[in-house]
């Protein structure tokens, strides 16, 4: 257990944090709203929310990794404001692109394969490969098993070298 509290000041920490992980957070909130309109502002928000959290002594296995979890729990709070103000659908109803788009058949079929697994293996493999975090730092975010990680992150992937293959032949 990483206590996130530290012996008489939690700023260094929270500070380091920032330093490392605001861009990170940033391409997250982006990709996940399809725009960086919102973006800074649910960075502060989740920060925010860190900090509070480290008055109360809130201890985790990866600091990362609850940054993440708190930027997930922030991310779907703002798609409920928004949807109840714009009638917004979410994220996950929503095909984002944030790169260009590929003529090649085999991105074509990858986002397909990606589009129809369940919401959870989605956004393990947006933590793990978008956003770089480890096993552990997802499992923190997603406040899940750790094997649990591993097995739904290995099934997306299988879903996705099948198809791959499948297209191959």
């Amino acid at each position: 257990m990483l206590s996130l509290v530290q012996p008489q000041d939690s700023s260094p920490l929270l500070e380091r944090l920032f330093t490392e992980s605001a861009s990170d957070l940033a391409r997250y909130f982006t990709r996940r709203h399809g725009g960086p309109e919102a973006a800074d502002d649910l960075v502060q928000e989740t920060f925010l929310q860190m900090a509070r959290s480290l008055e109360h002594g809130r201890q985790a296995t990866s600091a990362r990794g609850y940054l993440f979890g708190i930027a997930r729990r922030v991310s779907q709070a703002f798609w409920t404001s928004k949807r109840e103000a714009d009638k917004v659908v979410p994220f996950d109803a929503v095909e984002h692109d944030v790169t260009a788009p590929s003529t090649d058949d085999r991105v074509h079929a990858a986002r397909e394969t990606i589009a129809a697994l369940d919401p959870m293996q989605r956004e393990i493999l947006d933590l793990r490969f978008a956003q770089g975090l480890a096993y552990a730092d997802i499992a923190e975010a997603l406040d899940i098993p750790l094997g649990t990680v591993r097995s739904r992150l290995h099934h997306a992937v299988a879903a996705v070298r099948a198809r791959l293959d499948a297209d191959q032949l």
